[in-house]
């Protein structure tokens, strides 16, 4: 996708021959601010209709970072729910990462303010007694490694105590691209094939994920931002590796999509045509579904990740605990509705 710039902002939008603002060449459109908002709006329903959460009373927990990513996918998600009776609850988590994740924070609340959306935010150093960096360190892991099994942990509990039907993630065509390519070349299949538009609940352990920007690119995700004028930083999280094997493969997608236009949709469509091809390979309806003995939501074993984790690092398991503070922001956040 291209945006114009100096001579070459007298291109007409396509639909309407108003001054564009995009170019998109694998749909062969140049469109003006509405209609590209509408574009990209569309790729989100599309989701959204294909997963079954626009039925009228579905409540979509949505997870916001304060990114673009997340900022463009709650505003896409409250223009979109309005007409449908869909309830859209947004949901923060604070990772403890000094001034970045207060700026997080206060883009995470304003866009949620200015889309009329409630939004839960969870001080995870405070609940946990440690900042993320600071578990990673006595985990003697990566901090991008356990700040994601702690985020995808919490975010699952509160989708579960807030009785939600879906959790939206912000994971734009570009991520979802670069995470499978990724996968593929250490050929864990079993992660690709989760990695559809939309995932299943698994009854009181874990809600089915949604992906309501699966087929919209970062640039297009960035620009849909910029013209529905939701708050977003634009800062990189300060533990974001220098060089990370995703950002090469985006770098190398690029440069194919500029000379063969369409690579990325076609890639992410045939990705999702070939998920339950993946999860056949992968054996994964095969799994021994179980139970965490600490916190009572999905494991693998005896015990999941987070409170192995947690009893390790802070010496005793917090799942619980977690669920429980979350159920009272909850109560909290109903009160305040009634």
């Amino acid at each position: 996708m291209s945006h114009f710039t100096g001579r070459r902002a007298a291109a007409k939008c396509s639909i309407c021959g108003a001054p564009a603002v995009a170019r998109v060449p694998y749909a062969r459109l140049t469109l003006c601010s509405r209609h590209f908002m509408e574009f990209i709006e569309r790729k989100v329903e599309r989701v959204l209709r294909r997963a079954g959460a626009l039925r009228r009373g579905a409540r979509l927990l949505a997870a916001v970072s304060g990114g673009k990513d997340s900022a463009a996918m709650l505003t896409a998600l409250a223009r979109i729910t309005k007409s449908n009776g869909v309830e859209v609850v947004g949901l923060h988590l604070v990772l403890g990462f000094g001034p970045y994740s207060r700026k997080s924070r206060e883009a995470a609340e304003e866009a949620c303010r200015v889309n009329n959306i409630p939004c839960i935010v969870l001080d995870l150093e405070e609940v946990l007694g440690a900042p993320v960096q600071a578990i990673a360190r006595r985990a003697r892991r990566p901090v991008c490694s356990v700040c994601g099994l702690i985020k995808r942990y919490v975010i699952n509990a509160a989708a579960v105590e807030l009785g939600a039907d879906y959790v939206a993630m912000g994971h734009n065509a570009d991520d979802i691209i670069a995470y499978t390519v990724k996968m593929f070349l250490n050929q864990d299949l079993a992660a690709i094939a989760k990695l559809g538009p939309s995932t299943e609940s698994i009854d009181s352990l874990a809600v089915a994920r949604l992906r309501p920007l699966y087929e919209v690119t970062e640039k297009e995700s960035l620009l849909y931002a910029i013209l529905s004028s939701t708050p977003f930083l634009h800062e990189e999280c300060p533990f974001r590796p220098v060089t990370p094997i995703e950002e090469r493969v985006k770098e190398f997608m690029n440069r194919v999509e500029e000379e063969h236009p369409g690579m990325k949709i076609n890639y992410i469509r045939r990705l999702e045509s070939n998920i339950e091809l993946y999860k056949k390979i992968a054996g994964i309806e095969d799994w021994d579904i179980q139970q965490c003995q600490s916190c009572g939501l999905l494991s693998a074993g005896n015990e999941c990740s987070f409170c192995r984790l947690t009893r390790r690092t802070l010496g005793e398991a917090k799942g619980a605990y977690i669920r429980r503070v979350i159920r009272e922001l909850a109560a909290g956040l109903a009160t305040r509705n009634s």
